[in-house]
């Protein structure tokens, strides 16, 4: 079994949002956590303008590409990423949520006050703090003003920008970043150097566009920087693997995969690459991971069960890059083999 990331398809995705970004006059800062691996690493340096990090060995594997990469962006509530970033040679930003972190932010650092990506109240923010009005705001960032100035106000003669991330709903318009970005600038009562509007770029179908309108909608003055990760492997993701238990349910085909949702494909929507069944022979089939965990299920097609017996070849697409930052072993099931170049001839 193994995640496969097509390099052709990685390289046209990556040049295709430097143009894109570049076009709209935005700063395109790639999300080191979206695809943890030095091939990626390598060829976003060559055409972003730098790294968003959020650890400490992010920002050693960003420094192994420092010389292709002129911006570096931390967004760390452990402290730890940005006291590893001190010797960081180019522009360096720092996200900050109290006056604490900017107080112990490097001297060189540029200061990112994150804003919560609730301030719209569209963001129901799953897993986030649950408030008096049974609304759930995310856990990161500032919604008062007054917060807001005294993080200025503690900056100094620091350059201070501002930072929001979309929470774990995927926006799908450019309208819903438009409304997030006028919120954030209107909380503030200074003019803010820099607007970084995160990652969560992956669902908005026409980038370039968005991009434009964006730009479009914020002040040129103020920089506007975006993180994207996951719209960086759009298309070029798949995972193989092999049925490993083929049986019937009451009700319908089960197939045990090698391949585990909690081991090897997290974060990724998979689908099965396989030939449509012929009228009226095909099942609706359960495709379950190996491991004994009760959520461990991959996903639910229709499917030519002969074709599909014990011992067959699956192949799945749309896995993305977290994948490989998850990838572990778990219960026995061993953590996926990772490569990347021609698909075609490796899903073979």
């Amino acid at each position: 079994m193994c995640l496969v990331f097509d390099a052709a398809r990685l390289e046209r995705n990556v040049r295709a949002l430097a143009e894109a970004a570049r076009a709209a006059d935005v700063t395109a800062l790639f999300a080191l956590k979206s695809f943890p691996h030095p091939h990626v690493r390598h060829l976003v340096a060559a055409h972003f303008d730098g790294f968003d990090a959020a650890s400490a060995e992010e920002v050693r594997a960003a420094a192994e590409h420092g010389a292709g990469a002129r911006v570096l962006s931390i967004a760390d509530p452990s402290g730890r990423a940005m006291h590893a970033a001190e010797g960081w040679r180019g522009r360096l930003i720092v996200s900050c949520e109290t006056v604490d972190q900017i107080c112990a932010a490097p001297a060189h650092a540029e200061i990112g006050i994150r804003i919560s990506a609730s301030i719209t109240g569209r963001d129901p923010a799953v897993g986030a703090v649950l408030d008096g009005s049974g609304h759930r705001r995310s856990r990161f960032g500032l919604a008062d003003r007054a917060e807001l100035r005294a993080m200025f106000d503690a900056a100094g003669a620091r350059p201070v920008g501002l930072h929001v991330h979309h929470g774990s709903v995927t926006a799908t318009s450019v309208e819903r970043f438009v409304a997030t970005a006028r919120a954030v600038l209107e909380l503030a009562d200074f003019a803010p150097r820099f607007l970084d509007l995160g990652g969560a770029w992956h669902g908005v179908a026409d980038l370039p566009r968005a991009l434009i309108d964006i730009r479009a909608a914020v002040d040129r003055e103020i920089e506007l920087i975006v993180e994207p990760g996951r719209a960086v492997v759009e298309g070029a993701g798949f995972a193989r693997g092999t049925v490993v238990v083929a049986r019937e349910l009451a009700d319908r085909p089960l197939r045990v995969l090698d391949l585990s949702r909690i081991c090897h494909l997290r974060w990724s929507q998979v689908e099965l690459v396989a030939k449509p069944p012929h009228p009226g022979e095909g099942r609706r089939a359960l495709f379950v991971g190996p491991t004994c965990f009760e959520d461990d299920v991959v996903g639910e097609w229709s499917i030519t069960p002969a074709e599909l017996p014990e011992g067959a070849r699956v192949v799945l697409r749309g896995v993305t890059g977290y994948a490989v930052a998850w990838n572990t072993s778990f219960g026995g099931v061993p953590a996926a083999e990772v490569v990347i170049g021609d698909a075609a001839r490796l899903l073979e």
